[in-house]
């Protein structure tokens, strides 16, 4: 470094310990300001918690289906809720609109957050989407693909009301995701139960070629042409039986589903009161307004003599 820069920085280390009053003064009311900040500023408070997808269960078949199945084999009857999916549907508005429409405690009384956030005057249409934007913004997901574990926190005024809608978004999201396996299952299940008529009247019309075959010819054990036709007209009637087979196996899975109301998640770690704020760092505050202070003080040292 060049001599110079050594020479002013020992001047300016000889200017602090001769001002040493002026620095402490500046030092204190920096941190005196950021004090003073942190406790002018509206406190928020933090409630978090974790929950893992449920995976789907195999439906119940009945026992002829579930006997065929075991024959053909190789039938994916279920599979498993995807937790970046959890994640993404616990941030949108077939969550959040449901959120929004319960009540909440909010000074000595309870109120919706619309009241809450501030936007009674609005109308309607946009006091909802006001309020959904706010949670939302308000909402933190981290989403752990690994485990299949999602860990979410949201922020609000008061311990209570934190806790609460944490508590709520766990419901609306479980009675949205019912919603959404139930309609799916449903559509699923008109379309396979259309499917499946179809492919049984094409195993019935195989097995009726393959019986009026035998009626036409008693003995093919001397005619390889025969035997050849026998072979090509059985694997047709399997082929049918097997399409057939599947499509009423899903069909019956869809029906099964349709039907299902039990939760979809598995609560990890539920929502708790918090005991402390989230913001302002009060301690944060105060060592930055004293650092500032610092740098302001340092700063004049050098630009005055």
């Amino acid at each position: 470094m060049p001599a110079e820069w050594y020479q002013r920085t020992e001047s300016l280390v000889r200017t602090i310990g001769r001002r040493w009053v002026t620095l402490t003064v500046y030092a204190s009311v920096g941190a005196a300001a950021g004090l003073g900040t942190a406790l002018l500023l509206p406190s928020y408070y933090t409630s978090s918690a974790a929950f893992q997808a449920e995976s789907s269960p195999q439906a119940m078949l009945s026992g002829a289906l579930g006997g065929l199945a075991s024959q053909l084999g190789g039938l994916t009857l279920g599979g498993q809720n995807n937790a970046q999916f959890f994640g993404d549907l616990l941030t949108s508005d077939a969550v959040l609109r449901r959120v929004i429409e319960g009540r909440y405690p909010w000074r000595g009384g309870i109120a919706k957050l619309a009241t809450v956030y501030g936007y009674d005057d609005e109308t309607t249409g946009k006091q909802d989407f006001d309020t959904v934007k706010r949670l939302r913004k308000l909402t933190a997901v981290d989403v752990n693909l690994r485990t299949s574990t999602v860990r979410f926190s949201v922020e609000a005024r008061s311990p209570e009301l934190a806790l609460a809608i944490a508590d709520s978004m766990l419901d609306a999201l479980n009675a949205a995701n019912i919603q959404l396996r139930q309609m799916r299952a449903s559509a699923e299940r008109t379309f396979t139960a259309q499917v499946a008529e179809n492919a049984h009247e094409e195993l019935e019309k195989a097995e009726g070629d393959l019986s009026a075959f035998y009626e036409r010819n008693r003995s093919i054990a001397s005619s390889p042409p025969l035997q050849l036709e026998e072979a090509r007209l059985k694997r047709a009637a399997d082929m049918a039986q097997q399409l057939y087979v599947q499509l009423r196996l899903q069909q019956e899975q869809a029906e099964v589903q349709s039907l299902r109301n039990t939760p979809t998640i598995s609560i990890v770690d539920p929502p708790l009161l918090p005991a402390r704020r989230s913001w302002p760092k009060r301690t944060v505050s105060l060592g930055l307004g004293l650092f500032l202070g610092i740098i302001v003080a340092v700063a004049r040292f050098s630009l005055l003599p």
